[in-house]
């Protein structure tokens, strides 16, 4: 039994360092967080509205073994404004995966350094992508104040069909650091 065990485990930890994962840390320039993720990054930026004004997302993401890796960021001037704003781009996720309006709570999701809010949270949806195909999103929703104002995050692997392996999700979510 006990060898089994052992060799259960190496299987785990050689799929979290497995070739298809090929970890490094990644500190972004415009926000004060330092991720770990599997594969070379591609950056992007772009408009939203999520009641607080037009402001813009800043996008950092990859994919590898299957996933999605991403973590997002909104620098919002009025800290006030950070527990609805974070509501808003979890309602916009949920539409996204084409959920019910009425779906099971997340469990709350504090990250050192980080607000502690209601909003502040971790969720595993299983829903659909644009071409109706089964997902599961893994996503850590969490904010930070800052001199000129509070930066609202998202972190997220988004599978197809079934999550990733708990080692892999892991190595992700322990990597997101607020400097």
């Amino acid at each position: 039994m006990r060898s089994l065990v052992c060799a259960f485990t190496a299987l785990v930890l050689l799929a979290a360092c497995s070739p298809a994962l090929n970890w490094r840390t990644v500190a972004l320039a415009d926000a004060p967080l330092t991720v770990m993720l599997p594969c070379k990054p591609d950056q992007a930026v772009r408009d939203v509205d999520w009641g607080a004004g037009r402001v813009p997302l800043s996008m950092v993401g990859c994919e590898a073994g299957g996933a999605t890796w991403a973590v997002s960021h909104v620098l919002l001037g009025q800290p006030q404004d950070a527990p609805a704003v974070l509501e808003r781009w979890q309602r916009a996720l949920q539409k996204q995966l084409q959920l019910p309006a009425t779906i099971p709570a997340g469990e709350p999701y504090l990250i050192k350094g980080g607000l502690e809010l209601p909003q502040a949270m971790k969720v595993e949806w299983d829903g659909r992508n644009a071409k109706g195909d089964a997902v599961v999103a893994d996503v850590r929703w969490f904010a930070r104040l800052e001199s000129s104002g509070v930066r609202v995050y998202q972190a997220m692997v988004l599978s197809p069909g079934q999550p990733v392996a708990a080692a892999a999700r892991d190595t992700f979510v322990q990597g997101l650091q607020l400097r």
